[in-house]
């Protein structure tokens, strides 16, 4: 059941031809939640003329809302598709580079040159752990000393729930990938029709982060909540309703008691 990295890179490379993250955060309710909580979270810690780095940034969802504000954003990604989305979105903007690189190696980019850092889908899509270790240290090194570093995960509950229980056939489904039934552990995601992108549990990672990377935990928060696994209502409500879910997103976001319920998350760093 396991998997290469060649392979996992051929999967990354399928799913996200042709501009595919373009329009993930807004075409429905229920995605626009990610994007939503995300921006709150992001205009509690950003100041006025702050240069900002996204790093992985799909087709710029968040490039385009903080460029719009008036801050100067280098963005980058690894598929080229995306890439060349980002520079036709941005070709007019004085404040934005687009750039092809690797969240592992950042070395064009120089030291403590950032007022805000977002990471948001690299670490994820990683797959060793000393990888994911190496993309949230070089976050950190290009980070001013005192910036917020946004590091996004996937937890394996809200997709497993999602995309498997949510299936046509969940017992078919949970067959093809690798779990454990006495802990309800996805210990490998590749064999199902929904390719999961999950990580079990952040702790480990983060405490090694904070362990080896000049940095402190800030707030973690849950970017989209209850919203997947509840969708279909989401999707339904009214403009006033679904003023209210974002509320009740917003009051719940850090919560640990239903932070396992969001497809996304977000662990901050603060760097020393």
């Amino acid at each position: 059941m396991s998997i290469n990295g060649k392979e996992l890179d051929e999967i990354y490379q399928r799913q996200y031809a042709g501009g595919f993250e373009e329009g993930r955060l807004t075409y429905t309710k229920a995605n626009e939640t990610e994007f939503i909580l995300t921006m709150h979270y992001i205009h509690k810690f950003i100041k006025e003329g702050a240069k900002v780095i996204d790093i992985g940034a799909g087709c710029g969802a968040y490039t385009k809302a903080l460029s719009e504000e008036g801050y100067f954003v280098d963005t980058i990604d690894f598929h080229e598709d995306n890439v060349s989305r980002m520079k036709e979105l941005f070709k007019e903007s004085e404040n934005v580079n687009v750039y092809q690189g690797n969240a592992i190696d950042l070395h064009k980019f120089p030291d403590d040159s950032y007022d805000l850092v977002l990471l948001m889908g690299p670490v994820y899509h990683l797959h060793k752990f000393e990888d994911r270790v190496a993309a949230i240290k070089e976050a950190a090194r290009v980070a001013k000393k005192g910036a917020p570093i946004f590091v996004a995960f996937v937890l394996q509950d809200a997709p497993l729930i999602e995309y498997i229980f949510q299936s046509e056939n969940p017992a078919e489904e949970i067959n093809e990938i690798g779990y454990i039934r006495e802990t309800a552990q996805v210990t490998e995601n590749t064999g199902s029709s929904i390719f999961l992108h999950a990580i079990a549990t952040i702790d480990e990672l983060t405490d090694k982060v904070c362990e080896s990377i000049p940095v402190t935990k800030g707030p973690r928060f849950a970017q989209d909540g209850l919203s997947q696994v509840i969708r279909e209502a989401v999707n339904n409500m009214s403009e006033a309703s679904y003023n209210e879910w974002i509320q009740y997103l917003i009051a719940t976001a850090e919560r640990p008691d239903l932070m396992g319920y969001s497809n996304h998350v977000v662990q901050t760093f603060i760097k020393k």
